[in-house]
């Protein structure tokens, strides 16, 4: 069988939140474990989807990195061309930050040189981002 680690992790809060915290008698024990709880439901999100949300930023920094091609430094294309060396979650971190490095040197470089349409895409980018990975731990 394999596990489903972000199942699990919702079962545990859930049972922590719903037959745990009630017999606490002290206020901060009880806020103190709901906040693990809501911690872990975010966890599990992230266990689930949380790969997806950076292979999907990946593609989209790398559309937006073919429209600023010539913003781009040859360290830069380097970067960007390169394949993943794998899928564990720290792989894809690591290329997914190096990325966002060069969109964010990117992006100043749009700013400093008026580039309008690249500018607003990279924002439209930002907010698609911060939508994706909107943490709602609600169990």
């Amino acid at each position: 069988m394999i596990p489903h680690a972000d199942g699990a992790l919702r079962m545990l809060s859930q049972r922590l939140m719903t037959q745990l915290l009630p017999d606490l008698k002290s206020l901060y024990s009880l806020s103190d474990g709901a906040l693990i709880g809501l911690l872990i439901n975010a966890i599990a999100d992230e266990t689930a989807e949380g790969i997806q949300r950076r292979l999907d930023d990946i593609g989209e920094m790398k559309l937006i990195f073919a429209a600023g091609e010539a913003l781009l430094s040859s360290k830069d294309k380097e970067v960007i061309s390169a394949e993943l060396s794998s899928y564990r979650l720290a792989d894809v971190n690591d290329h997914h930050d190096a990325l966002t490095r060069i969109l964010v040197s990117l992006h100043q470089k749009t700013e400093d040189n008026d580039d309008e349409t690249l500018n607003q895409a990279i924002w439209a980018y930002l907010r698609r981002h911060s939508q994706r990975h909107k943490i709602t731990a609600v169990p």
